[in-house]
Protein backbone atom coordinates (compact mmCIF):
# COMPACT_ATOMS: atom_id res chain seq x y z
CA UNK A 1 0.00 0.00 0.00
CA UNK A 2 2.95 2.44 0.09
CA UNK A 3 3.49 2.14 -3.26
CA UNK A 4 0.41 3.93 -4.46
CA UNK A 5 0.58 7.51 -5.47
CA UNK A 6 -1.32 10.50 -5.74
CA UNK A 7 -4.59 10.10 -7.88
CA UNK A 8 -3.36 11.99 -11.56
CA UNK A 9 -6.45 14.32 -11.44
CA UNK A 10 -5.76 15.92 -7.71
CA UNK A 11 -1.74 15.90 -8.82
CA UNK A 12 -2.86 18.21 -12.04
CA UNK A 13 -4.80 20.52 -9.35
CA UNK A 14 -1.76 20.54 -7.30
CA UNK A 15 0.42 21.31 -9.57
CA UNK A 16 -1.47 23.99 -10.66
CA UNK A 17 -1.09 26.00 -7.66
CA UNK A 18 2.26 24.85 -7.08
CA UNK A 19 4.57 28.18 -6.21
CA UNK A 20 7.55 28.78 -8.22
CA UNK A 21 9.45 29.17 -4.58
CA UNK A 22 7.72 27.28 -1.46
CA UNK A 23 7.80 29.40 1.48
CA UNK A 24 5.12 28.02 3.71
CA UNK A 25 4.63 24.26 2.81
CA UNK A 26 1.62 22.66 4.69
CA UNK A 27 1.38 19.46 4.98
CA UNK A 28 -2.24 17.24 5.06
CA UNK A 29 -2.69 13.56 5.71
CA UNK A 30 -3.41 12.64 2.43
CA UNK A 31 -4.88 13.42 -0.72
CA UNK A 32 -8.70 13.52 -0.63
CA UNK A 33 -10.53 10.77 -2.19
CA UNK A 34 -13.06 12.14 -5.04
CA UNK A 35 -15.61 9.66 -4.44
CA UNK A 36 -16.35 9.59 -7.91
CA UNK A 37 -17.20 13.60 -8.12
CA UNK A 38 -13.89 15.73 -8.18
CA UNK A 39 -15.72 18.24 -6.26
CA UNK A 40 -15.64 17.53 -2.67
CA UNK A 41 -13.46 18.75 -0.17
CA UNK A 42 -10.53 18.61 -2.54
CA UNK A 43 -8.17 21.30 -1.39
CA UNK A 44 -6.86 22.57 -4.58
CA UNK A 45 -10.49 22.12 -6.52
CA UNK A 46 -10.99 25.65 -7.55
CA UNK A 47 -14.65 25.48 -9.12
CA UNK A 48 -16.36 24.38 -5.63
CA UNK A 49 -15.81 25.12 -2.18
CA UNK A 50 -18.16 21.80 -0.50
CA UNK A 51 -16.84 21.51 2.55
CA UNK A 52 -13.03 21.89 2.64
CA UNK A 53 -12.44 22.43 6.17
CA UNK A 54 -8.78 22.86 5.47
CA UNK A 55 -8.78 25.42 2.78
CA UNK A 56 -11.77 27.36 4.79
CA UNK A 57 -8.98 27.28 7.70
CA UNK A 58 -6.00 28.21 6.38
CA UNK A 59 -7.80 31.26 4.38
CA UNK A 60 -9.01 32.66 7.45
CA UNK A 61 -5.73 31.95 9.38
CA UNK A 62 -3.69 33.63 6.19
CA UNK A 63 -6.52 36.35 4.91
CA UNK A 64 -8.61 36.84 8.03
CA UNK A 65 -11.61 35.85 5.53
CA UNK A 66 -14.38 33.69 7.39
CA UNK A 67 -17.83 32.23 7.11
CA UNK A 68 -17.44 31.67 3.25
CA UNK A 69 -20.54 30.19 1.58
CA UNK A 70 -20.32 27.39 -0.44
CA UNK A 71 -22.68 28.59 -2.79
CA UNK A 72 -20.63 32.24 -3.82
CA UNK A 73 -17.32 31.95 -2.39
CA UNK A 74 -15.00 31.86 -5.66
CA UNK A 75 -12.07 30.02 -4.63
CA UNK A 76 -9.71 30.14 -7.43
CA UNK A 77 -8.82 33.80 -6.60
CA UNK A 78 -7.46 32.83 -3.09
CA UNK A 79 -6.00 29.96 -4.53
CA UNK A 80 -3.46 31.97 -6.57
CA UNK A 81 -3.07 34.43 -3.81
CA UNK A 82 -1.72 31.37 -1.92
CA UNK A 83 0.62 30.36 -4.41
CA UNK A 84 1.83 34.47 -5.42
CA UNK A 85 2.54 34.14 -1.39
CA UNK A 86 4.75 31.07 -1.84
CA UNK A 87 1.88 29.02 0.37
CA UNK A 88 1.82 24.68 -1.10
CA UNK A 89 -0.02 21.85 0.76
CA UNK A 90 1.54 18.30 0.54
CA UNK A 91 0.14 14.93 1.77
CA UNK A 92 1.69 13.26 4.57
CA UNK A 93 0.27 9.81 2.74
CA UNK A 94 -0.16 10.93 -1.37
CA UNK A 95 -3.52 8.36 -1.60
CA UNK A 96 -6.55 9.04 0.29
CA UNK A 97 -6.72 7.24 3.88
CA UNK A 98 -9.97 8.69 5.34
CA UNK A 99 -11.80 5.35 4.53
CA UNK A 100 -9.55 2.85 5.74
CA UNK A 101 -11.08 0.30 8.11
CA UNK A 102 -9.85 1.03 11.17
CA UNK A 103 -7.74 3.77 12.99
CA UNK A 104 -4.95 0.92 13.66
CA UNK A 105 -4.90 0.81 9.69
CA UNK A 106 -4.79 4.34 8.71
CA UNK A 107 -2.07 4.84 11.71
CA UNK A 108 0.18 2.19 9.96
CA UNK A 109 -0.33 3.68 6.59
CA UNK A 110 0.15 7.20 7.78
CA UNK A 111 4.05 5.68 9.55
CA UNK A 112 4.95 3.53 6.27
CA UNK A 113 4.39 7.15 4.27
CA UNK A 114 7.03 9.21 6.54
CA UNK A 115 9.90 8.67 5.04
CA UNK A 116 8.56 9.52 1.14
CA UNK A 117 6.86 12.66 3.14
CA UNK A 118 9.90 13.98 4.30
CA UNK A 119 11.72 13.79 1.01
CA UNK A 120 9.41 15.25 -1.40
CA UNK A 121 8.88 18.21 1.88
CA UNK A 122 12.96 18.49 1.97
CA UNK A 123 12.72 18.48 -1.84
CA UNK A 124 10.62 21.95 -1.80
CA UNK A 125 13.12 23.80 0.53
CA UNK A 126 10.57 25.24 2.29
CA UNK A 127 11.16 28.43 4.31
CA UNK A 128 8.76 26.72 6.99
CA UNK A 129 6.49 24.25 7.53
CA UNK A 130 3.01 24.34 9.30
CA UNK A 131 1.63 20.74 9.81
CA UNK A 132 -2.29 20.81 9.70
CA UNK A 133 -3.33 18.01 12.00
CA UNK A 134 -2.22 16.46 15.47
CA UNK A 135 -1.48 13.11 13.67
CA UNK A 136 0.52 14.57 10.99
CA UNK A 137 2.69 15.85 13.19
CA UNK A 138 2.97 13.13 15.70
CA UNK A 139 4.09 11.37 13.06
CA UNK A 140 6.01 14.29 11.20
CA UNK A 141 7.93 16.54 13.89
CA UNK A 142 10.97 14.60 14.42
CA UNK A 143 11.97 13.01 11.03
CA UNK A 144 11.42 16.47 9.12
CA UNK A 145 13.34 18.21 12.26
CA UNK A 146 16.23 15.48 11.60
CA UNK A 147 16.11 16.24 7.94
CA UNK A 148 16.35 20.17 8.52
CA UNK A 149 13.29 20.64 7.26
CA UNK A 150 12.09 24.06 8.99
CA UNK A 151 9.27 23.47 11.47
CA UNK A 152 7.25 26.85 12.70
CA UNK A 153 5.21 24.79 15.55
CA UNK A 154 6.68 23.15 18.75
CA UNK A 155 2.86 21.82 19.20
CA UNK A 156 0.34 19.95 17.18
CA UNK A 157 -2.56 22.05 15.96
CA UNK A 158 -6.01 20.50 15.91
CA UNK A 159 -7.41 20.18 11.90
CA UNK A 160 -9.79 22.80 11.55
CA UNK A 161 -13.22 20.81 11.71
CA UNK A 162 -15.71 23.56 12.75
CA UNK A 163 -15.44 23.05 16.33
CA UNK A 164 -11.77 23.50 16.33
CA UNK A 165 -11.28 25.97 13.35
CA UNK A 166 -10.76 28.71 15.79
CA UNK A 167 -7.81 27.03 17.97
CA UNK A 168 -6.27 25.92 14.35
CA UNK A 169 -6.60 29.56 12.91
CA UNK A 170 -5.15 30.64 16.51
CA UNK A 171 -2.11 28.24 16.16
CA UNK A 172 -1.68 28.47 12.52
CA UNK A 173 -1.13 32.20 12.91
CA UNK A 174 1.14 32.16 15.61
CA UNK A 175 3.67 29.15 13.87
CA UNK A 176 3.24 31.57 10.83
CA UNK A 177 5.02 34.42 12.60
CA UNK A 178 7.70 32.53 12.60
CA UNK A 179 8.53 32.70 9.37
CA UNK A 180 11.16 34.59 8.09
CA UNK A 181 10.13 37.95 6.75
CA UNK A 182 7.19 36.82 7.45
CA UNK A 183 4.67 40.28 7.62
CA UNK A 184 2.86 38.28 10.39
Amino acid sequence: MVSESEDAWYARLREEYRPEHVRLLLIGESAPSDHGVSSRRNFFYADHLGYDNLYRGVVEAMYDLRALRTKSHEKRPWLRRLQADGVFLIDLVPFPVNAMRSRKERMEVLRANVPGCVERAASLQPVGVIMCSRDVYSFLADPLRAANVPLLHDVPLSFPLGNTRAQFVQGFREARSRLRGSAG
